[in-house]
């Protein structure tokens, strides 16, 4: 099985109908394709973990690259994996993953989260938290 993370820039003009119709999709391609994982947006940028048999993720990946509703889609993680990390959902969604970081700190405590992909997912909700700072007057 694989396992990989990308970010992406949303749409500026996405809206929640848009996200909705996402997470439909995914549901519904990943329970026919046998992938599982999560889809975090924090406002400005999606970041998501996905896996399952191999080419089953590299073809839901190419079908993600095409859609306009994002763009400058990275990689940043891929691996294989014996075991899945969120088995338990076609995919996870919580709008903004308001309080989820005590949940993915437990899940990873329990041993179903890879530590760093804790880090990173809790570091990538932070920033879409993050308020724009008034520019300092030279």
């Amino acid at each position: 099985m694989r396992s990989i993370i990308y970010v992406s820039v949303a749409d500026p003009l996405i809206t929640p109908d848009d996200i909705a119709d996402i997470l439909g999709t995914a549901r519904r391609n990943n329970a026919r394709d046998a992938l599982t994982g999560a889809l975090i947006f924090n406002g400005h940028n999606f970041m998501q973990l996905l896996e399952g048999p191999g080419d089953k993720v590299e073809a839901c990946l190419a079908a993600i690259r095409d859609d306009r509703r994002h763009s400058g889609m990275v990689e940043v993680r891929r691996r294989d994996i014996d075991h899945r990390e969120f088995g338990d959902w076609s995919m996870l969604y919580e709008p903004n993953f308001d309080g989820h970081e005590d949940s993915l700190r437990r899940l990873a405590a329990n041993g179903r989260l890879d530590p760093v992909d804790e880090q990173m997912m809790a570091n990538f909700i932070a920033l879409g938290r993050r308020r724009p700072t008034a520019a300092v007057p030279a």
